[in-house]
């Protein structure tokens, strides 16, 4: 087999994986070569200087439409307080101002700075209308009482009264006479509506960087200042009017940008568009391109396709049946169409697949297990574990009378209630025995463990007192049964808990994981008094000790065993103490086959026995 296989792999000058690689690769290579200097050298420059232009006339046309407004709202302003300065009669004031108001309905108040010529016009209703209260005006004026003093010296300002009023409102701030200034608190909408909401982002910002109009209306209501901007900075250091550049910000996003310095309110209003978006044609143009070439790629790919197909399907199915083979999972499903070598070496993984699972069951699923992981030693170690010797009362008796045939039947029945209940506590069957009897030999904590040698104790428990109620059952079941009916099936069990050397023990030929110490030749030893007592299980001290607190038991009278000076003391589990764990037994029995949940409820749980006369009632 091997000089074949050799021999196969010499012939495989020019396999089928490799000339589509080289197909495909070459092709890529000349289309994606093509778009690149179509694109970088036909399109890229237009496009730039597209964007550019676009981007400049977006920011001029933003920049004069705001400062056309700033212009009208101080005229209209100046004109009206120059009105009311001839009016000598406060009606006719107040009147005029209503007036004005209805015709500039963005206006909310106009405030002067002079005392003595102060002016304080509220437009009621636009604050009415928009839940603000008038009263938030002279706290405006408080906290920007710097700016205030600087107008009344000649300097126009534009400032952000939205953290202030709860709403897009924006105060302009002026002279008006010799060292008075002159506040007008408007609507910032008029505003806003000529700034886009496109690709082209615009915003207007102070000579202090505060923002004044913004596509991101949280930076407004906080009252951000932008003045670390890496646009910002540009805009307010250049001594242009209109510039248009390219920037990178802080997170490394490269910008077309252009701004337009106001002669109004020293404003400034920037625009900018990300590199990113503007070559955006590019890029679908590119994509399109690919497109193509994927057409192209895919028309060649389809003629290799029906070629390859009969290898590779086949092939990418054993690799997932040796991946499950490597996991444990024995039990495949592959369907052999093929007749040639591909099926040939898929029937052979079948073969092995199934004489794989056959295999396993002559082991321990749990060591098997733990032995493909690669965490189960080589040599030797010492191991605090609980072990049970759970053996078939008075088999021999039993066994009279029964062919060959019969007796196969009944251990395997027996073995199909008893087993599950070991397995699903986390136990082990470390083997079976057949000395006298059919012994089970089972452990818990060597191979898998709980984390702590009480709960592997606590299992333990659990798993015989789950065999105690599937036993019953299963006697249920056979009862009347002429062949199977020879006597009531008792089990005795005996368990201890110790340290112990667990390994693989055997020789080249065979091997095998088991224990050896005095714990376990202790468990063995206190299976046999079970008939003397009339009991099912029996416990050493070291489990009474470790876990009696959970259990109802019921102490019998020491015995003398072979190796020790002292009379062992010796304890018959009755049911478990503790009502959650005597609950999760029965909870757990329900996976066990064919056990009957009333039957089990009156071997154990809260409503079982609590007195090992009661346990010899369930027999």
């Amino acid at each position: 087999m091997a000089k074949q296989l050799k021999a196969s792999r010499t012939k495989i000058l020019f396999p089928i994986g490799g000339k589509l690689v080289l197909i495909i690769s070459l092709l890529l290579l000349a289309s994606l070569s093509t778009i690149t200097i179509l694109v970088s050298v036909l399109m890229s420059a237009d496009i730039r200087a597209t964007a550019e232009k676009n981007n400049f006339m977006v920011n001029q046309r933003s920049a004069t439409e705001v400062e056309n407004i700033i212009k009208m709202i101080r005229a209209d302003t100046l004109t009206l307080l120059n009105i009311l300065s001839a009016i000598p009669d406060e009606a006719l004031i107040q009147e005029a101002a209503h007036f004005f108001f209805e015709q500039n309905t963005h206006i909310a108040a106009i405030v002067t700075s002079e005392p003595s010529d102060n002016w304080e016009l509220i437009n009621s209703n636009f604050f009415s209308s928009n839940g603000v209260q008038p009263e938030r005006v002279p706290a405006f004026i408080e906290q920007n009482i710097d700016a205030v003093r600087r107008a009344e010296f000649g300097t126009e300002l534009l400032k952000n009264g939205t953290p202030i009023f709860g709403m897009p409102i924006l105060v302009l701030l002026g002279p008006w006479r010799n060292g008075v200034a002159v506040m007008v608190f408007f609507s910032a909408e008029n505003i806003t509506e000529n700034f886009g909401t496109g690709t082209n982002a615009s915003f207007m910002v102070n000579e202090t960087g505060d923002v004044l109009v913004h596509p991101d209306q949280e930076l407004i209501r906080n009252g951000a200042n932008l003045s670390n901007d890496a646009f910002v900075q540009i805009a307010i250091r250049s001594m242009e009017q209109q510039v248009q550049t390219q920037y990178t910000d802080a997170d490394g996003v490269t910008y077309f940008g252009a701004f337009q310095k106001l002669s109004a309110a020293n404003l400034t209003v920037l625009t900018h568009i990300q590199f990113n978006v503007v070559f955006e044609g590019i890029l679908a143009t590119t994509r399109r391109n690919i497109y193509l070439t994927v057409a192209v790629l895919f028309l060649s790919i389809l003629l290799i396709w029906f070629f390859a197909k009969t290898i590779s399907t086949p092939l990418e199915l054993l690799t997932v049946a040796a991946k499950r083979i490597e996991e444990g999972d024995y039990h495949l499903e592959l369907k052999n169409k093929n007749q040639d070598e591909t099926g040939v070496l898929m029937q052979s993984f079948i073969n092995m697949s199934h004489g794989l699972a056959n295999f396993e069951r002559f082991t321990n699923k749990a060591i098997v297990r733990v032995a493909r992981s690669g965490k189960l030693p080589l040599g030797g170690v010492v191991k605090t574990a609980t072990i049970a010797f759970i053996f078939i009362r008075d088999f021999n008796e039993m066994a009279e009378g029964l062919s060959a045939d019969e007796i196969v039947q009944f251990i395997n029945e027996y073995m199909f209630r008893m087993v599950p209940c070991i397995v699903n506590t986390g136990g082990a069957v470390d083997k079976f025995l057949t000395h006298g009897g059919i012994i089970i030999m089972a452990l818990w904590g060597t191979v898998e463990s709980a984390g702590s040698p009480e709960g592997d104790a606590l299992n333990c428990i659990r798993a015989v007192l789950m065999m105690r109620a599937s036993l019953r059952s299963l006697n249920q079941e056979w009862k009347g049964n002429s062949r199977k009916d020879v006597s009531r099936i008792k089990f005795g069990c005996g368990i201890n808990v110790g340290e112990m050397v667990a390994g693989q023990m055997g020789s080249d030929d065979r091997i095998e994981y088991t224990v050896i110490g005095d714990t376990v030749n202790l468990a063995a030893r206190f299976e046999g008094p079970n008939d003397l007592f009339d009991t099912d299980i029996l416990i050493t001290e070291n489990v009474y000790k470790l876990i009696g607190e959970y259990l109802l038991i019921e102490e019998m009278p020491s015995i003398e065993v072979k190796g020790k000076i002292e009379p062992l003391k010796v304890f018959s589990v009755v049911n478990m103490r503790d009502e959650d764990q005597a609950t999760r037994i029965l909870k757990d029995l329900e996976s066990i086959p064919k056990t009957s949940p009333l039957i089990s409820r009156r071997c154990v749980g809260p409503s079982g026995p609590h007195t090992m006369a009661e346990v010899r009632e369930c027999w």
